[in-house]
């Protein structure tokens, strides 16, 4: 843990001496190595599935909510 704490101290002094163009560079490659643990499965909201002659409800809002799982939370 101790290396890997002073491995990455070395990177952020080379990071530092870094143009802020290639520093938007590197942080666009981390994230992109990122995006496929981070993503999520989700299913879109129905056109016209709520439709009705009233205003919507709080009960409405409450199924359009997200609620993610123990293992979304996790990262998993």
């Amino acid at each position: 843990m101790v290396a890997d704490a002073q491995i990455l101290e070395d990177i952020v002094l080379q990071v530092n001496q870094l143009t802020p163009e290639y520093r938007l560079l590197l942080i666009q490659r981390i994230s992109a190595s990122l995006l496929p643990f981070t993503t999520t499965k989700t299913t879109p909201l129905q056109f016209g599935k709520y439709k009705n002659n009233k205003m919507s409800t709080l009960e409405d809002f409450a199924v359009a909510e997200w609620h993610p799982a123990d293992d979304e939370l996790n990262g998993a």
